[in-house]
């Protein structure tokens, strides 16, 4: 289990560089698929799971299918220390709760490249089809250090689907209850050198009431249609230079209630929808310009454009742009020891129906890392600074040391500090600018100790505490967002991963303890236990498998006086391959049809049969 760079780059057969470099995880992300056990985004280099001196989770395509997930919230909320917290059903707003930091306190990032929104700071995890994703690597604990701004939870990243092997078309179609229907394509693989992708999915539902209350617009289905498409491209050159390109872009409509027993809109009538288009996209070139040495240039855009209209509030609309460069250079300037570093800029825009002062910003990072590797023991120490036009200045660092131990067994110890910037809504809005408004910034401690029991067994347990100071919250005297509350995060995971007889097991169990240290009250949303199981196994041309996922209860208020109860769910699984060419998928979620809500005034999915069929000439 020991830290050894040239081992790794042997392994993926690539050159040091190339290897590494999360922000042209275009390329790298297929070589990761095969090897199964690479990961880049704790590092921005390349690492297995093993070597890493983060906590990670790798959720890749093999895992994905099986899983028959319709969402990617659906895929992230069985991993360790991660909790979801909707608003409804599908296409609904869905919060992603990383040991107890909140959504904009988590860095999604979309093939390397952030996808949160610079106007709220969350990235619609809801809009994205797991079917044209690759894999996704979530990195828990801060990562300020290396991607700066909003990794004070952690770091969930999205890697789009490659081509690989022979090209290969693969076909779609699916339905099940509540009227949904789920239609896709797929096309990828390798030709004269080039790898290519190209997939395309049209997913609609007509879904159901999400309110508990039946008053005014409450008591309708509320339906969701999402059409979306993305396509990657690469090619290594007899010089070894590497140029590929990504794109992924998903348009639709979500209709949702107003939740008139929290917002007091009992005598609306109407149907509140919202109109969504994404689009995110980059081009990189990989450069060796030593034996020791690799420089990756990448430049990407995301936009994120959604319309509100027929809510009580009147119409509304909203459209987030974001520029970034990236230059990150590799450098082994010793057998054992590897220096990263480089420079990131991005510019975000927002235009809004909302008046908003200041509707542009910049932010420049230039970050460092140096990874050592000794005889028993593994050692990582980097920084960050990040010059932001509206909040100024923040430097950010991280230590991590690993050390081997007897029984196949590892210990690791790291600290590292991060921040969240404050978004333009909480700068601008709804009263002018805020001048004093600053950055929240965390410190957060953690030990770890992991290991292996035969060839078939991994477990895990983690124990952190996360400090948060000047947290940005709604203040209602002052009728804007200020920094007034401190907060401190505790938290144990435990995790199992093992065969037994054939069955593939993944488990996981974390416990919470997350004070608002300000007023003493539990930080709303967050639940104090979360637990997750999953086992597959195949008999054949059949495959079998089940979740049963379970959380304890939550408040859904500061005040802590707005009380949601925990609950458990259960889904099934299983698919038949008929010939060579077809197969069949059937899914049953909430087989008990339990009623559970994980945000106060709206409910979980019920119980729902789903079926799908797909075709493609290896299977």
């Amino acid at each position: 289990m020991s830290f050894n760079h040239r081992s790794v780059f042997a392994r993926t057969g690539l050159s040091v560089a190339v290897a590494m470099s999360v922000m042209s995880s275009a390329a790298a992300a297929e070589e990761v698929y095969k090897l199964g056990e690479v990961v880049v985004t704790a590092a921005r280099t390349a690492q297995t799971v093993d070597e890493t001196l983060a906590p990670v989770t790798v959720i890749n395509r093999e895992q994905i299918e099986r899983a028959q997930a319709t969402s990617v919230t659906e895929l992230l909320n069985q991993a360790p220390g991660v909790q979801i917290a909707y608003s409804g059903g599908p296409g609904s707003k869905a919060g992603v709760y990383i040991r107890g930091t909140k959504t904009a306190q988590t860095l999604v990032l979309i093939d390397g490249h952030k996808a949160n929104t610079a106007g709220a700071g969350e990235a619609a995890l809801q809009y994205l089809d797991p079917d044209q994703i690759q894999r996704v690597e979530i990195v828990r604990g801060p990562r300020s250090s290396l991607y700066g701004a909003d990794a004070v939870g952690g770091v969930i990243n999205i890697i789009t689907r490659k081509g690989n092997g022979d090209p290969k078309l693969t076909l779609k179609a699916g339905g099940g209850s509540r009227g949904t229907g789920d239609y896709g394509l797929n096309f990828g693989g390798e030709s004269n050198g080039t790898r290519f992708n190209l997939g395309a999915r049209l997913f609609e539902t007509q879904g159901y009431d999400r309110t508990i209350n039946k008053n005014g617009n409450e008591g309708d289905d509320d339906s969701f249609r999402n059409k979306s498409i993305s396509g990657s491209a690469s090619r290594v050159f007899e010089n070894s230079v590497e140029i590929g390109v990504n794109f992924a872009h998903a348009e639709g409509k979500a209709e949702y209630d107003m939740a008139c027993s929290i917002f007091g809109c009992s005598s609306w009538n109407g149907s509140p929808t919202t109109y969504f288009n994404q689009t995110s996209g980059n081009v990189y070139i990989k450069l060796p310009v030593t034996a020791e040495w690799d420089m990756t240039f990448d430049t990407g855009y995301v936009k994120d454009k959604r319309n509100e209209v027929d809510n009580e509030y009147g119409p509304s609309n909203a459209t987030n742009e974001r520029y970034n460069i990236s230059w990150l250079n590799n450098y082994m300037w010793d057998q054992n020891q590897l220096l990263t570093g480089g420079i990131d800029y991005s510019n975000d825009t927002i235009d809004s129906s909302s008046n908003y002062l200041v509707n542009e910003r910049y932010n420049t990072g230039i970050f460092i890392q140096n990874l050592s590797s000794f005889n028993s023991s593994d050692l990582q120490i980097g920084g960050r600074y990040d010059k932001n036009e509206a909040y100024g200045d923040k430097t950010t660092g991280n230590v991590s040391w690993g050390c081997e131990l007897p029984q196949d067994m590892r210990l690791v110890l790291s600290y590292g500090t991060a921040f969240r910037s404050p978004t333009f809504l909480d700068l601008y809005y709804p009263s002018g600018p805020n001048p004093y408004l600053k950055p929240e910034t965390s410190e957060n401690a953690e030990v770890e100790l992991r290991g292996k029991l035969g060839t078939s067994s991994q477990w895990s347990v983690n124990l952190y505490q996360n400090d948060i100071k000047d947290m940005l919250l709604w203040d209602p005297n002052a009728g804007r967002v200020e920094n007034i509350d401190k907060a401190r995060i505790q938290g144990v995971e435990f995790a199992f991963d093992t065969t037994v007889m054939d069955w593939k097991i993944h488990t996981n169990l974390s416990f919470l303890d997350p004070e608002n240290r300000t007023s003493g009250k539990q930080l709303e949303r967050r639940a104090d236990k979360l637990f997750a199981l999953s086992a597959d196994r195949d008999f054949g041309p059949w495959t079998m498998g089940g979740t049963f996922r379970a959380q304890g209860s939550t408040w859904d208020d500061a005040a802590n006086k707005k009380k949601v109860s925990g609950f458990g769910t259960f889904d099934l699984r299983a698919s038949y391959l008929i010939t060579k060419e077809l197969k069949t998928q059937l899914k049953v979620v909430n087989v008990m049809d339990k009623e559970y809500t994980t945000t106060d005034g709206y409910v979980d999915e019920p119980r729902g049969v789903f079926a799908t069929l797909i075709w493609s000439p290896e299977l």
